[in-house]
């Protein structure tokens, strides 16, 4: 437990959530869009290509680009919250959008737990590479797991550990209330739904979740870290879908890919 608060690790497409937040909310995009997917992002000079190249997603509008993680959709949502401003890219400007969002979700905050914990960090610089989860994005797992618990309920929570304290009688002495911010009300309902449909086919199409009694949404991400490691794997999640009452994350450091993090996170909902 202590090692996993003070570790923080690149949340790789976990990411995307807050980008798609944040495109919503800042009108950059609409829950209609469709932005097309080459394989290839053209418009800035390092021409970044999506995990499927040289394959290519096609039209995607944000709830298929949360089912399909397209690199290309999100390179745009950052590229256009860069422009927000001005009308013209101004790499400042996409970073300070993409860092509200990410506040909003506490993940620029220490969560609350009443153990040591590190205090995560959001991308600084280059707002087309961070949308996707890179630039210098890093997080501590409880830190994600609150976000996710955020997109699922509306609720940013103090996390807390502590439930009551007794005396040797058996008599509470004093109870904890779970405390939480709401920002519901950050994007519309519809929005919402876009979201969280995006991450029910993220699950609904993995064969570990098949036949579960309870429906499961969730967001895959593969953290690559140097070319002589294998990548971070990471999954966040809630359930049930329509009712979320629970919310689990995994990261396995060195995991190799993301659908390992899903298959333990799978056993967990078991």
């Amino acid at each position: 437990m202590y090692k996993r608060q003070q570790q923080k690790t690149a949340p790789g497409s976990t990411f995307k959530l807050v980008s798609a937040t944040a495109g919503l909310a800042e009108n950059v995009i609409t829950t209609s869009d469709q932005i097309r997917c080459t394989g290839i992002y053209n418009d800035i000079s390092n021409k970044p290509k999506c995990w499927i190249y040289p394959g290519s997603h096609g039209l995607d509008n944000v709830f298929e680009a949360i089912r399909d993680s397209c690199n290309v959709f999100f390179y745009t949502v950052g590229n256009r919250l860069a422009q927000k401003k001005t009308g013209s890219y101004n790499d400042a400007n996409g970073i300070d959008l993409i860092q509200k969002y990410a506040h909003i979700y506490g993940l620029d905050q220490k969560t609350g737990l009443e153990i040591s914990e590190s205090k995560s960090s959001v991308a600084t610089k280059y707002p087309v590479m961070a949308a996707i989860g890179q630039s210098d994005n890093n997080y501590t797992t409880v830190a994600l797991s609150r976000y996710v618990t955020a997109v699922a309920s509306g609720k940013k929570y103090n996390y807390q550990l502590m439930n009551k304290i007794v005396d040797a009688d058996g008599k509470t002495v004093k109870k904890y209330k779970a405390d939480y911010e709401d920002i519901s009300d950050t994007l519309t309902s519809s929005q919402w739904d876009a979201i969280h449909s995006g991450m029910r086919e993220v699950v609904s199409t993995m064969d570990r979740f098949q036949g579960f009694d309870i429906p499961v949404a969730g967001k895959t991400g593969t953290a690559q870290i140097t070319n002589n490691e294998p990548n971070h794997a990471l999954f966040v999640s809630f359930a049930p879908y329509e009712n979320p009452e629970i919310s689990i994350t995994v990261v396995i450091p060195n995991g190799f890919s993301s659908s390992n993090a899903a298959e333990l996170a799978s056993k967990v909902y078991q």
